[in-house]
């Protein structure tokens, strides 16, 4: 597998951590103080898909072209978001395009807001700059995001989201890193919004994952989950998910509908499945609220 965006850019977890990406992003803008955006492996910012490695595993067909071609009945606004937000940058740019992280977010702030953007691979940092460095209040550092992060937080916001999506290539079985990460940040700045990003390739590793989670002792810890594939299967990735770190209030009824919404449309098989679960704190159960209430 390589671990570079380029060839997985448009899949379907990145559609799952994108919409979920932007609904974090709406709660941040309800309030008119400024938030600060930090992305820890934030790549190049956005893909071209008519590329060669894109081309070469056509991984976006499993994302991006099914929601392209699903039934708009019921479709929740943050879909909806992220669809345009998608046709946005190909009508900008003029070719088959997908927006990473960085770019959606740098659409979603406001003048008072900023981005810091962290990328340690030398030439994808360069590419990242010279589609960046350009923006108001946007700061490009090519560094390593596990000494990196904690030397850049709290923010002078104090509110905002860190969005970690390492390529998983130096991970162990149960994301040990990750969580040790984590726990440094959430020391620094426990009142901070923190968005992870995780495969799924085996129910077992995610189980030691949560457990590690949960012994953190963070106070607020959501997850959502995706399976396209059964969990146990054996054959690569089986699903998407996102750890939340004080999420915003009722984004666990939000991210419940959207990813009931999502299952038929990213995956046909028997035991594709999804989940929102709180693994510390807010005790009680995920309701579930009408998929219409998010498509207005």
């Amino acid at each position: 597998m390589n671990y570079r965006h380029h060839f997985h850019a448009g899949n379907f977890a990145d559609v799952v951590k994108h919409v979920l990406l932007l609904g974090l992003l709406d709660s941040l803008r309800r309030k008119d103080t400024p938030f600060c955006y930090i992305d820890t492996h934030a790549g190049i910012g956005i893909y071209d898909l008519g590329a060669s490695a894109a081309q070469r595993t056509l991984e976006f067909k499993t994302g991006l072209s099914r929601i392209k071609a699903a039934d708009a009945t019921g479709m929740p606004a943050l879909v909806n978001d992220y669809q345009k937000a998608v046709t946005a940058l190909q009508a900008e740019r003029g070719g088959f395009w997908y927006p990473g992280s960085p770019w959606l977010a740098l659409q979603a702030m406001r003048p008072q807001d900023r981005a810091v953007l962290m990328e340690l691979h030398p030439e994808d940092a360069g590419t990242l700059r010279q589609f960046f460095s350009r923006r108001d209040n946007t700061s490009i550092h090519e560094r390593n995001a596990y000494e990196g992060l904690a030397a850049l937080i709290p923010p002078k916001e104090k509110r905002g989201l860190v969005l970690i999506d390492p390529p998983y290539e130096e991970e162990r079985d149960d994301y040990a890193p990750v969580v040790e990460l984590l726990k440094k940040a959430h020391s620094k700045w426990p009142t901070g919004m923190y968005a992870i990003w995780f495969p799924i390739k085996d129910h077992h590793a995610i189980t030691r994952f949560y457990r590690r989670l949960r012994n953190t002792g963070i106070p607020k810890i959501l997850t959502t989950e995706l399976c396209v594939l059964p969990p146990d299967n054996q054959l690569g990735l089986n699903g998407t998910g996102m750890i939340i770190v004080n999420p915003p209030w009722q984004f666990a009824e939000t991210a419940l509908d959207i990813l009931k919404w999502l299952k038929p449309v990213l995956s046909e098989h028997a035991q594709s499945s999804y989940k929102v679960e709180w693994l510390n704190g807010e005790a009680a159960p995920v309701k579930k609220v009408p998929v219409d209430k998010f498509a207005e």
